[in-house]
Order: C-alpha cells, then sequence, then structure tokens
C-alpha cells in the first residue's frame, strides 16, 4: 500500500478539445440517474457540472417530475432512454428505493460501462462491475461498510481501503485533501481545498464532472480500466480547481485576500475556464 500526490500534469491526458470529426455522440453520452421529489436539486447540479465539463449529449434517466425540471433548466438535455457511455447513478436518489429506481439501476449496472455511485445508490455497489467509482461522505462510508458485511475500524481512509479491496473498485473520500482509493489499496491525495468548497452540493457538482470524462474517455475505460483511477483523479482535479477559481472571482476585489464564500452553482461557472487552462497549457 503506497500514498501517491495527484500530479496536475495527467490533467493533460484527460482533457480535450473536439475535432474536425467529432460529433456529440464521439464526445461521449452520459446518462444520469438521480435525483427525487425529495431532492431534485442533486441532478439539475449533476447535468449542470456535465455539461460544463464538456460531454456531447446527456441522457437524463430519473423520474419524470424531476426530469420537466432540468429540460427547462438546459433544453439540450435528452429524457429519452438510448445508448449512454459512462452513468452517475445515486445523487439525490430517495433511499430506500421504489421499485422503478431498483429496476433502472439493476438495467444500469447491467451494461458494465463506467460508472460514479453517489449517495442513494451506494447500497448497491456490489452489483456494479470493476469500473466504478463510489464517492460516499463520512457517513455513507460507514453505512456502506455495515451493508457489505465488512469488519475494520479506523479512520475513513481504512474503511475505503477495505470497501474498494472487497468490491474492486476506486473509491473517493471526500474532505479538505480528497483521496482517492484504489482496489489495490494505493492512495492518491489532492493538494488541500478550499474551505469554502464545505457546502451543499458540490459533491453532486463532483459526480457530474467525473461522468462526463468518463463518457469522454470511455473507448479508453474499457480497453484500459487500470486508468480510471487517473481518471478519477483528473475530475477531482477539475472540481477542485473550479472551487478555487470561484473563490478568487468572489474576492477580486480585495488583492491577496482569503477570498469569499462561494455556492456550488459558482464552482460549476468556472468549470469551463478551467478546462481552457488546462488546453491553453
Amino acid at each position: 500500500m503506497a500514498t501517491h500526490i495527484v500530479d496536475g500534469a495527467i490533467l493533460k491526458r484527460w482533457v480535450r478539445a473536439p475535432g474536425p470529426t467529432d460529433h456529440k455522440y464521439s464526445r461521449g453520452v452520459l446518462g444520469l440517474l438521480t435525483g427525487s421529489k425529495e431532492y431534485p436539486g442533486a441532478a439539475l447540479l449533476g447535468v449542470s457540472a456535465a455539461l460544463r465539463t464538456g460531454i456531447g449529449m446527456v441522457r437524463y434517466l430519473g423520474p419524470p417530475e424531476v426530469g420537466s425540471l432540468v429540460v427547462v433548466a438546459h433544453p439540450e438535455v435528452v429524457l429519452t432512454s438510448g445508448n449512454i457511455d459512462a452513468c452517475v447513478v445515486g445523487s439525490g436518489m430517495a433511499h430506500p428505493h421504489p421499485p422503478n429506481d431498483t429496476l433502472a439501476i439493476d438495467a444500469v449496472a447491467a451494461l458494465g460501462i463506467p460508472a460514479v455511485l453517489d449517495a442513494g445508490a451506494l447500497g448497491a455497489a456490489a452489483s456494479f462491475g470493476p469500473l466504478t467509482v463510489l464517492t460516499p461522505h463520512s457517513g455513507e462510508l460507514r453505512v456502506l461498510g455495515e451493508t457489505l458485511g465488512l469488519s475494520g475500524g479506523g479512520d475513513d481512509l481504512e474503511k475505503a481501503r477495505i470497501i474498494a479491496a472487497h468490491l474492486g473498485q476506486c473509491v473517493v473520500v471526500k474532505g479538505s485533501i480528497t483521496t482517492i482509493v484504489e482496489r489495490s489499496s494505493d492512495m492518491w491525495q489532492l493538494p488541500e481545498a478550499t474551505g469554502w468548497l464545505a457546502t451543499a452540493g458540490t459533491g453532486d457538482a463532483l459526480a457530474g464532472i467525473m461522468g462526463a470524462v468518463f463518457a469522454a474517455h470511455a473507448h479508453t475505460l474499457l480497453e484500459q480500466p487500470h486508468l480510471l483511477c487517473e481518471a478519477t483523479q483528473a475530475s477531482a482535479l477539475i472540481h477542485q480547481r473550479a472551487a478555487a477559481r470561484a473563490v478568487r472571482f468572489a474576492a477580486q476585489e480585495i488583492r491577496g485576500g482569503p477570498g469569499g464564500p462561494i455556492t456550488v452553482s459558482d464552482l460549476i461557472e468556472q468549470i469551463p475556464a478551467v478546462i481552457a487552462e488546462v488546453l491553453a497549457s
């Protein structure tokens, strides 16, 4: 087991501009099975973050009443079913799942495509394959370990290591220093994030960014599944840098100041600028 520091140079491998022969399907199609009547905002935030990361198409697969809100905010989103290259499942989902949600989760799991499991879908992790990333917060990490019948105390990193090894999946331990744990138990740490990132909805945005990156590079991940952890690192870096830009923007009139409070919508608005910086570097 080794701990590594994430190198920002990896962004060049996971951020690309569309070329003259690209079209919406070649740029990746992301499916989002997210949101509920109780938490529709999670779906909206994940969709918005995915679109701004650079994706050919988003299919929203969640409840129709949430879908109607999604297309008002983002009319480019498609509500019909069809082929998808990667998926985000669980953000804002009700738990326990209604029967329709359970069937939908099982159907997505059977596709074998790169997947991000968040919040309400974490309990279904065992149904998904090795091209899966879990994004639990501390409480969800503990519950997931109990659901899987895994023993082992310790801190969140130890819990994540046990879960990642048991499922053969990647686990993201979110915090001021986000850590990505591989199924081999190797760990990758990001630089310390701004404290203003501790606000509602940032996890939904992270899931959307990850889904977009996975969909855009689905063929690579299917051929080289060991690269999933690196794609996850790149996604988390985009998220972190967008937050840092939003904080700087909030404090632009105070030169050298500590920054100011942000919302997750402020973070999402900065994602295209982060992508542009990577492409220009």
